[in-house]
């Protein structure tokens, strides 16, 4: 065993179940999973939407209970852990409680959690051994048989979800590579996963089309990840081949009722009745910008732009 990751054994984790709480190692695989598919670059991790996401999405797979994952806990437990060379976690207190943080009792909401600090430092040492593959997975095998592994078919569930995560990292790395013919159905899946995780993020799981958006408390997204040109015709899950749209507006593009076109605006088809009123919901995107990403890299590409309006219902 690599012995800086000695400390992951280590973990104060309540056990007044019979099992060891989930919390924590759940947390710490977040972490190695957002490492290992570049998001986390350096040992300051930023707590915002994709880490809390990832989060709950293994706790989900651990427990099957979403909404018991209650991230302020471990990510105010953690500051009490030792790493390999000091506190495995610190966290970057805002100014106004860095006096008095120690003193302060457990948060009972991110917002609470938010706003004592809203990131947090990873030990040097750890972080650098996190961001090798091999012992990024030495380090998930470590947790996952400590303290996840009481209920096997839990324990299956989350050994295939990191494998997932692992492969979805490495595309994510790498959106470049989202594209062309692809024959094994693990690994179409993780490109599927890759695709998501990257159109939603670059939106900022904000609708391209209404504008609308809405995250649960347990972290789940109202948007989706929508293929501008279809991956049967282009092979291409890059994200620039993708929107974030909400459900309704992602089945009205794919039945060619409405269509983002190459001047980047909403256009809407003829063929959608202008004085029913019921069809207003879709008429009042006619001629409005469409939301872009704030990255350039991921703004929508010409030939899926012009693929839509090529496709909408005249």
């Amino acid at each position: 065993m690599d012995t800086r990751l000695g400390c992951l054994v280590q973990l104060k984790v309540d056990q007044s179940t019979g099992r060891p709480a989930p919390h924590q190692p759940c947390l710490l695989l977040a972490i190695i999973c957002e490492i290992q598919a570049g998001h986390i670059a350096s040992p300051r991790i930023l707590i915002n939407t994709r880490l809390i996401a990832r989060y709950h999405d293994i706790f989900e797979t651990v427990t099957g209970e979403r909404h018991r994952a209650r991230p302020w806990m471990p990510m105010w437990a953690l500051r009490n852990r030792e790493g390999p060379t000091g506190k495995l976690w610190r966290p970057d207190y805002v100014q106004a409680v860095q006096e008095v943080a120690d003193q302060m009792g457990q948060p009972k909401s991110m917002n609470q959690l938010e706003q004592r600090f809203g990131a947090a430092q990873l030990d040097p040492a750890l972080f650098s051994a996190m961001k090798d593959s091999t012992t990024a997975r030495e380090a998930c095998a470590l947790l996952a048989n400590r303290y996840l592994s009481t209920d096997e078919d839990a324990y299956a569930l989350l050994q295939a979800y990191l494998e997932t995560a692992f492969a979805c990292g490495e595309y994510e790395k790498a959106p470049e590579s989202l594209t062309g013919t692809v024959r094994e159905a693990s690994q179409q899946y993780a490109r599927s996963a890759a695709f998501r995780t990257l159109v939603l993020d670059a939106y900022d799981y904000r609708c391209a089309a209404s504008r609308r958006r809405f995250i649960t408390p347990d972290f789940r997204f109202l948007v989706e990840a929508a293929h501008l040109m279809p991956f049967a015709t282009s092979r291409d899950d890059r994200p620039g081949n993708g929107l974030a749209l909400t459900p309704d507006l992602h089945w009205a593009m794919d039945n060619h009722l409405i269509a983002p076109g190459t001047d980047r605006n909403w256009h809407v088809s003829p063929m959608v009745d202008a004085l029913m009123e019921d069809n207003q919901w879709l008429w009042r995107l006619d001629k409005q910008p469409l939301v872009l990403p704030r990255d350039e890299r991921f703004h929508p590409h010409e030939d899926g732009l012009a693929w839509r309006m090529d496709h909408l219902q005249r």
